[in-house]
């Protein structure tokens, strides 16, 4: 199969806005293609998110990643947060997270980024196998906290 990835452009957005929809869904929110288009259009149009999305020969969407730029005080330097990656079901197993993976990657080292960070759900053994193999450690010796406002 031919994969190709692409950064996403305001152009390009409304060709990832249904598998972000599908992505937001398996997290357990409701359809809102509206909302996902818009929230895409928006973090591009400001420059808040780099999104790249996977696509077959016949341009069909197979999945995306979508990161965000933080920064580190102590290092003096930018960090990237992956916070969405997402293939759909009859695309896994074919490298699609992998490459979508490089992309992020590729574009960590072009902005001069320190590293990438991400998160994942402790049951999601899977995609934990993934990320380790592509050189992701998990951390030990720090916790997250989180505030809900």
């Amino acid at each position: 199969m031919t994969i190709e990835i692409i950064k996403a452009n305001t152009k390009t957005i409304p060709k990832v806005t249904g598998v972000f929809d599908l992505y937001r869904q398996f997290y357990g929110q409701d359809s809102n293609l509206g909302g996902c288009e818009a929230y895409l259009t928006q973090r591009q149009e400001a420059g808040e998110a780099t999104v790249f999305f996977a696509q077959n020969a016949n341009g069909e969407v197979l999945g995306f990643t979508q990161i965000y730029p933080t920064f580190s005080s102590v290092s003096l330097r930018r960090d990237l947060v992956l916070n969405d990656l997402f293939v759909l079901e009859t695309a896994r197993g074919q490298g699609v997270a992998r490459k979508l993976l490089q992309a992020a990657r590729d574009h960590a080292l072009e902005v001069g980024s320190k590293g990438i960070l991400l998160e994942t759900d402790i049951i999601n053994t899977k995609a934990q196998a993934l990320y380790e193999s592509f050189g992701f450690e998990r951390v030990t010796d720090h916790f997250f906290y989180y505030l809900t406002v």
